[in-house]
């Protein structure tokens, strides 16, 4: 059956101690089949039998934001991948959500804090006390969260990092999580106290934190497919896309040493 537990920090509480394994998205949200996790650095890829997920989160954080957020959690995505296979991978339409809004927001959240290392909840302490606490509502606008379809490509596991914004010349702070039939990315304020997206057509979800806990809504969403073939964060060319940079980089690379 393989290891239950493993040794460290919680990722959420901080707390030292038995880590259990947190599936990430969760076990139901169709994440019970084995992933082949590459890190963006590059490298051999790690595969997991039980699905994407890490030992993170101590027994208390795992039992309680799992019983707090996830059964909506799992039922978002459920919706989510009926879209999905209705549309046959092509969703084109707006499509109206039943969910509790602040639940999905606060799994998002939690999973975030699986796919950074047990620093990043020293750093981000608002983030902690929002999750823990099931009531909190609101959060500062340097974090901004979006989402896109997603059901063509490698899931992503992926803590903060920096990239370069060629559009303005900042940088773009964020992390993402990708499995179908979504991907979540978190931006975070750089030096210049921008939190752009990754890419214009991520939807934003932000305003999720504004709702209560028992407030259900109805919600019109109109995201975008977009396929993860490579393992780096925020690159969802097609594959078409990715063949014609290859080309294009090669014939320059030709070129410049003739």
């Amino acid at each position: 059956m393989g290891k239950r537990t493993q040794n460290g920090k919680c990722h959420i509480c901080g707390s030292t101690g038995n880590l259990s394994f947190e599936h990430v998205p969760p076990e139901s949200a169709f994440n019970d089949k084995p992933v082949i996790l590459k890190p963006f650095e590059g490298g051999k890829g790690k595969i997991q039998q039980r699905g994407m997920g890490a030992y993170t989160l101590c027994e208390l954080c795992n039992n309680n934001t799992g019983s707090w957020y996830g059964a909506n959690f799992v039922k978002f995505c459920h919706m989510g991948m009926e879209i999905l296979q209705k549309s046959k991978g092509n969703p084109k339409l707006i499509y109206l959500y039943q969910l509790y809004p602040l639940r999905i927001i606060k799994q998002i959240i939690t999973m975030m804090f699986s796919a950074n290392s047990e620093i990043f909840a020293d750093k981000h302490s608002d983030l902690v006390r929002f999750v823990l606490d099931k009531e909190r509502k609101y959060l500062s606008p340097r974090y901004r969260f979006w989402l896109y379809y997603n059901n063509v490509g490698e899931p992503r596991f992926s803590g903060i990092m920096a990239r370069a914004n060629f559009n303005n010349g900042s940088s773009i702070i964020f992390s993402e999580i990708t499995y179908p039939p979504f991907g979540y990315v978190m931006t975070l304020e750089n030096s210049e106290k921008r939190n752009d997206p990754p890419d214009d057509r991520l939807i934003e979800i932000s305003d999720f934190v504004r709702y209560g806990y028992n407030e259900f809504d109805y919600r019109e969403i109109k995201a975008f497919p977009l396929p993860t073939h490579l393992e780096f964060p925020g690159d969802y060319r097609t594959s078409e896309e990715i063949y014609k940079d290859f080309v294009k980089s090669k014939e320059y690379t030709q070129n410049k040493v003739m």
